[in-house]
C-alpha cells in the first residue's frame, strides 16, 4: 500500500500539471454514499479542502511560472488575479454555508474560518486512512482542473470564455442560491429520433428540465422537415435558447449580428415560450458590443461554471458524470454544461440525479425561474 501511495504522490508532482488531459476522477474512490444534506456538505467540505491545497500552489506562481504551467505565452496576470479573488470569495461563501454537523465530519474545520485559516489547513496530515485513496485521486483531479481554469484566466480577455463576465448582466451560475443547479445542453437539435429526442425522453422520465441552446442552422433544418407543433412538442416544458446560427467564435466574427438575429427570429417563429430566448455564445467567446445587443433584446448571455467535457472523445459517460458530481460538490451551485448532440448526457444525467437524490439539492426549472 505504501508503494501505491508513493506512486500516486509522484504522479501528482506539481511540475507535471500542464502535461495532462482534462480533469477526470472515479467517484468510487469516495467510499460514502450521499444520503442526506449533511452527507452532501461533508463531502463538499472535503472537495473544497483539496481544491484549496492545489489552488494555493498555483496562486504562488509568478507570471513566468504560470506561462510554463498553462502553456500560455502571454499570461494576463491581471485577469488571473481577478479570477483568483473571485474564486476565494465563492469558496469562503461556500464554507460558511456548510452545516455545523458537517464541519466536524472526517476532519474538523471551525465555523466561519477565514481564508488564512482554511489555506493553512494541512489536509494531507489529518486525512483518515479510509479516505487516503480518495485524497490522492482528488489532488490529481484538481491539479488538472485548475490547469484548465488558469489557462482560461491567462488567456482572458484576448480570448473570452466562461472564466469571467464582460457585463454584470451575464449569468454564470456563481450567484445562484446554495445547492441550486441548472441543466443546459448545447449544439442541437439532432435530426428526428436522434440524440436530442433521446435525451429529452430521459429528462422527462426523471422530471428534469433544462435550457437547450440550439444552433440556428440545426433548428431550421429540423423545423423544415417537421412542423412548429412537432418542435414545440419536442421541447415541451424545457426552454429553448440561442447558440447562434453556426458554431463559430463570435468574439471577432463580422457576421455576429445576423447570426444572432437569424436564430432568435427562427426560435420565436417556431416556439411560444414565456422565457426569454437566452443566448450562449459558442465557446463562451463574445465581446461587449454583442453582450449589449443581447441585453437590448430583453435577453441575457448565459454561460456556465461546470463543464462536463462530454464532447471529448477521451471522456466516457461515467467519467462525465463523475466529473460533474465532483464539481457540484466543489462549487455547490451553478450551471452544468452538456451537449445534446452527443449521447453521453443521456447516461450521465441520470447518474448525477440518482447520486444526489437524497441530498436535498434543487434542480432549477427555467420555466418557473427566470435567470
Amino acid at each position: 500500500m505504501k508503494i501505491k501511495f508513493l506512486g500516486l504522490l509522484l504522479f501528482v508532482s506539481f511540475n507535471s500539471f500542464s502535461q495532462r488531459d482534462f480533469a477526470k476522477i472515479d467517484r468510487s474512490v469516495w467510499p460514502f454514499p450521499i444520503n442526506s444534506a449533511t452527507d452532501f456538505d461533508a463531502a463538499s467540505k472535503m472537495e473544497m479542502l483539496v481544491f484549496l491545497e492545489v489552488f494555493n500552489e498555483y496562486a504562488g506562481l509568478n507570471q513566468t511560472e504560470l506561462s510554463q504551467k498553462t502553456g500560455v505565452k502571454n499570461v494576463n496576470i491581471t485577469s488571473v488575479k481577478k479570477w483568483e479573488s473571485k474564486t476565494k470569495n465563492i469558496l469562503l461563501d461556500n464554507f460558511k454555508s456548510l452545516s455545523s454537523e458537517s464541519l466536524s465530519t472526517f476532519v474538523s474545520v471551525k465555523k466561519n474560518s477565514d481564508w488564512n485559516t482554511l489555506t493553512a489547513f494541512q489536509l494531507g496530515k489529518s486525512i483518515p486512512a479510509n479516505l487516503k485513496n480518495w485524497y490522492y485521486s482528488s489532488k490529481i483531479f484538481y491539479e488538472d482542473y485548475l490547469a484548465e481554469l488558469y489557462r482560461l484566466a491567462a488567456l482572458n480577455p484576448r480570448i473570452t470564455s466562461e472564466i469571467a463576465v464582460i457585463d454584470n448582466t451575464e449569468i454564470t451560475g456563481d450567484n445562484f442560491n446554495q445547492k441550486h443547479f441548472l441543466l443546459t445542453f448545447d449544439d442541437g437539435p439532432t435530426p428526428q429520433n436522434g440524440n436530442t429526442d433521446k435525451l429529452l425522453k430521459v429528462l422527462d422520465e426523471y422530471n428534469l428540465k433544462g435550457i437547450f441552446f440550439v444552433l440556428g442552422d440545426n433548428f431550421k433544418q429540423r423545423s423544415d422537415v417537421s412542423s412548429a407543433k412537432s418542435i414545440e412538442g419536442l421541447y415541451v416544458e424545457n426552454v429553448v435558447g440561442s447558440h447562434a446560427k453556426i458554431h463559430k467564435s463570435h468574439q471577432n466574427f463580422a457576421g455576429w449580428q445576423s447570426s444572432l438575429d437569424f436564430t432568435q427570429n427562427t426560435i420565436k417563429a417556431t416556439i411560444k415560450q414565456e422565457s426569454p430566448v437566452y443566448f450562449r455564445p459558442p465557446y463562451g467567446q463574445r465581446n461587449k458590443t454583442l453582450v449589449d445587443y443581447v441585453n437590448s433584446h430583453q435577453s441575457k448571455v448565459v454561460l456556465w461554471n461546470m463543464d462536463s467535457q462530454d464532447w471529448n472523445n477521451n471522456m466516457t459517460a461515467k467519467q462525465v458524470a463523475d466529473r460533474q458530481i465532483t464539481l457540484m460538490l466543489l462549487w455547490r451551485k451553478g450551471i452544468l454544461l452538456f451537449h445534446d448532440i452527443h449521447p453521453k448526457a443521456q447516461k450521465a444525467v441520470p447518474v448525477i440525479h440518482d447520486y444526489f437524490k437524497k441530498a436535498a439539492i434543487n434542480w432549477i426549472d427555467p420555466n418557473v425561474i427566470q435567470l
